[in-house]
Order: structure tokens, then C-alpha cells, then sequence
């Protein structure tokens, strides 16, 4: 009994002693190990962490000859004043995977995408799927941050709750006919936008409207504002904001506007944000430091619609 006894007594030991050493190879694993056994979603849910509902993602697509010195300056530049953000760069072959990968659920999206005749319409297409799919900001190649951290643009009250971000192109020195569009150069979005889908869903109807009556325009680099440009996007998130507030949202709501102004979701920002250098303002106007500059390279005004 007592040699039983000392054994069972051994193997115990061992067992704790082997237990212990499995107990705080797990601990380091978690803790030391840069994968942890927890995901983002986790934190989230859980109040343990929490951040801005835009990703802190920029993307970027360059075509068949790449970044020139200048496009790579102006990236290079932003990503420096904004470390936190990191750049997600696609090419057509990318692009194209991405749209196949990320929309297999939705052929018609994928058909769309396919069909579109020119590079920048696939270009105006793929900004607004994935900032759907993925969140973050869009960045078009000749645009330049200025010197207001991304993390700083929007008022404090305005960072939980918005779900797109957009800024007006031409407000301010246009009259009152102008037609108020928002730039699409520079788009902030949180993932699932319904507004991004709205955007995408008119694109796709309007896709299918002119496949199905064969009148495709001979000339479609002059329909690229209004087919899947800045245009085609302002009306889609107007559209998709009086769904949300059962009315219509009126470009009167936010003209000849000083402020960022939040219509239920969305963020709109002033001129002087996304557009300074085309919105002439009094010198009476109080206004805020402008975020991002344009350089209107206008790569794609060509015969082809795509990068000269």
C-alpha cells in the first residue's frame, strides 16, 4: 500500500509539474505570441477596445504603368502624416480579383463590372465596392493630404457616428444653379454603408438599362460624370439619405456651407476641405484649414478612358 501509494503520490507530481508548464506556455502564447486568441470583434463587442468606425485604410489603384515620382511622392507623404494608416494599392488584375472574390454573392454586381466600356468607369465602380466591402478611404492617385492628421478631420461628436464621409466639390463663388456634387477623389466610409449600396445598385441598374436597350452612348467618356462619376455618386447618396429619413435631402440643406454638417449618417464636408483651390470664399468667411489637395492630373481624359 505505501509503494502504491508513493506512486500514485509520483505520478501526480508529474502530471502537475506537466500541467504547469502547459499552463504557462499558453499564457505566453497569448501573450507574447503577435496572433492573439481573440479577434477585433471580440474587443469590440466586449468595450474592451474601441476605435473610429472608418477603417484606418487608404486605397489606392494605379494602372498598367504603375506610380510615376510624383503619385508616389503625394502617397508617400500622407502615409508619413498618418502613421496609424496603413495603404491598400490595387492593380486591374487586383481590382478585378477583388470584385470576383468580394461579390460572388451578387453576379450582377460582377457582370456590371465587367461590362463597364472604359478603365475609368471600372475606376468610379471599384472606389465605391470597396469602400462597401472593406471601409476606409479612398484616395485617387493625384491627391495630396495636407497637414491635418486624418484622425483630426472630423469634429469630435461626428467620429462614432458616421458612416460615409464626403466633400463638396464646387459650393462656395458658383452661384446657386450649380449643381452641388460631391468629389469623389476623396471618400471616407465605414464597411456596409447602405448609402455605398445605393451608390453601387444605381450603377447597376443604369448598367443594365442602357445593355438591355442597346443605346450605349459612342462616346462614353462624355457620360463618365454622370454615368459612374461624381455625379452618379451625389444623387445615390441623396436618394439613399431620403430613404433613410422617409423625405428629400436638398442640396439647399447644405449650401454655401462653413462647417462639416451631419445629415443623419453621412458627413458632409465644406469646400475648403476635399476642394479648396475651385471654392472662393469672402473674406468675412470663417473657414477651416483645407485636409487634402487636388492636382486634377486628369490621366483618364483621353479617347480610352484610362491612364494616358
Amino acid at each position: 500500500m505505501t509503494m502504491l501509494l508513493s506512486y500514485c503520490s509520483l505520478r501526480f507530481s508529474r502530471l502537475s509539474i506537466a500541467g504547469t508548464i502547459a499552463f504557462w506556455c499558453i499564457v505566453l502564447l497569448v501573450y507574447i505570441h503577435p496572433i492573439r486568441l481573440f479577434t477585433l470583434e471580440d474587443t469590440k463587442s466586449s468595450g474592451v477596445l474601441s476605435g473610429p468606425r472608418i477603417p484606418e485604410r487608404i486605397w489606392y489603384k494605379i494602372g498598367p504603368k504603375g506610380h510615376d515620382l510624383q503619385s508616389r511622392e503625394w502617397m508617400d507623404d500622407c502615409l508619413r502624416k498618418n502613421p496609424t494608416h496603413r495603404a491598400e494599392i490595387l492593380t486591374d488584375q487586383l481590382g478585378e480579383r477583388f470584385v470576383n472574390e468580394s461579390f460572388a454573392s451578387r453576379p450582377d454586381i460582377i457582370e456590371t463590372y465587367f461590362s463597364l466600356p472604359l478603365p475609368i468607369h471600372k475606376a468610379d465602380f471599384l472606389r465605391y465596392l470597396i469602400l462597401y466591402a472593406e471601409g476606409g478611404i479612398w484616395s485617387d492617385l493625384d491627391v495630396s493630404c495636407e497637414d491635418v492628421p486624418i484622425s483630426n478631420w472630423l469634429p469630435a461628436e461626428f467620429q462614432e457616428r458616421a458612416n460615409v464621409v464626403v466633400g463638396l466639390e464646387f459650393d462656395v463663388g458658383w452661384g446657386d444653379h450649380i449643381f452641388r456634387q460631391f468629389a469623389t477623389w476623396t471618400i471616407m466610409a465605414a464597411p456596409k454603408s447602405p448609402h455605398m449600396l445605393r451608390v453601387i445598385d444605381d450603377i447597376v441598374d443604369a448598367m443594365r438599362e442602357v445593355t438591355q436597350s442597346g443605346q450605349l452612348p459612342t462616346n462614353m467618356i462624355d457620360t463618365v460624370v454622370d454615368f459612374t462619376g461624381p455625379r452618379r455618386f451625389t444623387r445615390g447618396i441623396l436618394e439613399s439619405l431620403g430613404s433613410a429619413v422617409n423625405g428629400t435631402i436638398s442640396p439647399d440643406s447644405f449650401t454655401h456651407l462653413l462647417e462639416p454638417k451631419m445629415i443623419e449618417d453621412v458627413v458632409i464636408m465644406p469646400g475648403y476641405s476635399f476642394s479648396a483651390s475651385v471654392n472662393k470664399y469672402d473674406p468675412s468667411d470663417v473657414v477651416g484649414p483645407p485636409l487634402v489637395k487636388h492636382h486634377y492630373a486628369g490621366s483618364w481624359k483621353n479617347a480610352n478612358g484610362g491612364e494616358a
